[in-house]
């Protein structure tokens, strides 16, 4: 169990995420009752005991900085191996560099936005595209110059997006792409696109000569045997992506559940890779952590033990999304997006509900503990987007989940 007063700062703001705010008015009630925290997609347990040993293990030049912006060696040569495994890269090696990214993904996506806007020649507007709802691209990419786009696959009554969806929202564009981001395995849907869908689109980047960035945040959420759609592949087996500048990020902390080391994957080009991180990023940051890159360099080695964990997880999450999809259909909840390739689901405001998402979201906070976000996650305030649709994280156990439903039915908010 969490300590939350343990969390939370008392003399001055601990942040100004609105959970962080409603959690605290909830806490404020003193009526004993846990948090039961949905949003945040954040574990705070779970973290592979042979992961956590290799922190004991690290050398002592593990706690200084860093020669290498490319990351720890030893841990980039690990992942370079990793990620041509399970990506299925064979006969694609002289054509991607890996680096890790100790800042976390979010970070190294900042950056690449950076990067692509100075070589964009010096245009004011740059425009990027993600599918609809999405996580806070915009969040990254508005702030280094880019005005976002959302091809938005539930305006044609489906969740996912298709070749003929993105062939006809082409022709809608006025303006030239700079930038597409690609999410095969959704966040917040769980869907996984088909390797068609991914190519539909990297070949829309191709016809605007426009930087792909791929967000592979729960590409290992899905069964390796099952043959998930690796966008990374697909992008390297497109003919027209020849030439284009591109960047894949891997998280690393969310699916080993130590999102608090920051550490992931960044797969690009050589070249564009080498200015990435030995320009843009130093710039701003040094290596450091490598103490947390020395374990995950173990952990990652353990090839066993790593499949083994991943399989229990995969396993876990099954066991979750089912309770959760069992408890809002009990209280009448209907319209439940729940694909497998993510830790989440999505599931409409009630119809009696008069206010929009976030006022939703905040009675449910304030009123029962439970608390979840938008289906367009975000660390700022968002203009108003289209949908009713929450978003509810499933990395509770399964009780825990049954009861945060539980709370909301007899409250009056699901149903």
């Amino acid at each position: 169990m969490t300590s939350w007063p343990d969390l939370l700062e008392r003399s001055v703001s601990p942040n100004k995420l609105p959970d962080t705010i409603w959690l605290t008015r909830f806490l404020a009630r003193g009526d004993g009752l846990e948090p039961i925290m949905l949003g945040l997609g954040e574990r705070w347990d779970g973290t592979p005991p042979g992961l956590l040993a290799g922190l004991v293990a690290a050398p002592p030049s593990a706690h200084g900085y860093q020669l290498s912006m490319y990351g720890l060696p030893r841990l980039r040569a690990v992942l370079r191996d990793y990620l041509r495994e399970t990506h299925r890269l064979t006969g694609f090696d002289d054509a991607f560099q890996v680096a890790v990214s100790w800042t976390g993904t979010r970070s190294a996506m900042r950056d690449f936005g950076e990067l692509v806007a100075a070589r964009s020649g010096g245009r004011r507007r740059l425009n990027a595209l993600a599918v609809a709802p999405a996580w806070d691209y915009g969040g990254i990419l508005e702030p280094t110059g880019f005005r976002m786009h959302y091809l938005d696959p539930t305006a044609a009554g489906c969740w996912e997006p298709t070749p003929d969806l993105v062939s006809a929202f082409a022709p809608t564009l006025s303006e030239r792409l700079d930038l597409v981001v690609v999410n095969a395995q959704h966040n917040p849907t769980g869907l996984s696109w088909t390797g068609d869908t991914v190519r539909a689109l990297v070949r829309l980047a191709a016809d605007h000569q426009a930087a792909v960035l791929i967000d592979d945040a729960y590409y290992g959420f899905l069964d390796p045997d099952e043959g998930p759609t690796s966008a990374l592949l697909e992008l390297l087996s497109e003919p027209t992506a020849s030439g284009l500048p591109w960047l894949a990020v891997r998280s690393m902390g969310k699916q080993f559940n130590c999102n608090g080391w920051a550490i992931g994957a960044m797969t690009g080009p050589p070249a564009l890779l080498d200015d990435l991180v030995n320009d843009v990023r130093s710039r701003h940051t040094y290596n450091h952590g490598a103490h947390l890159q020395s374990a995950m360099a173990d952990w990652l080695s353990d090839r066993d033990a790593v499949t083994a964990f991943l399989a229990k997880e995969r396993a876990g999450y099954a066991t979750r999304r089912r309770a959760a999809v069992e408890g809002l259909t009990k209280a009448g909840v209907t319209d439940i997006v729940a694909g497998p390739a993510g830790p989440y689901l999505l599931y409409p405001l009630p119809a009696g509900h008069a206010g929009d998402r976030m006022s939703y979201l905040e009675t449910c906070a304030v009123e029962t503990g439970v608390l979840m976000s938008d289906a367009w996650p975000a660390a700022r305030s968002l203009a108003p987007r289209a949908g009713r649709h929450v978003r509810m994280y499933l990395g509770r156990p399964p009780e825990t989940i049954a009861e945060a439903c539980t709370r909301l039915a007899a409250a009056g908010l699901i149903g």
